[in-house]
């Protein structure tokens, strides 16, 4: 399910996505862990709110207290085409 539908994730937050999938891959990983794979890269408090906003996103799925998942970005970008598409279709159809 996408939280934020009408927003795509920037290049940062697919930049901390990718680094966070090659680390973790599909498994479960507890706040602590991306900290530590983010600290070289950002601040920990930039990090809080890169995360937060992968969740808003729909990215990460937060699976218990600080512990997350991340999803698959071709499912991803499936849903979000389709979100698209359907309000486009809409919105098209109410202008005819």
């Amino acid at each position: 399910m996408i939280v934020m539908s009408g927003f795509w994730p920037n290049k940062r937050e697919i930049a901390v996505y990718v680094l966070l999938r090659e680390n973790f891959g599909k498994e479960k990983f507890n706040l602590g862990n991306a900290l530590d794979v983010l600290a070289t890269y950002y601040p920990k408090k930039a990090s809080m709110n890169i995360l937060k906003r992968l969740v808003k996103l729909g990215l990460l799925e937060k699976v218990g207290p600080y512990e997350y998942r991340t999803r698959d970005l071709w499912e991803y970008i499936k849903e979000r085409s389709y979100e698209y598409l359907e309000a486009r279709r809409r919105r098209h159809s109410s202008s005819s």
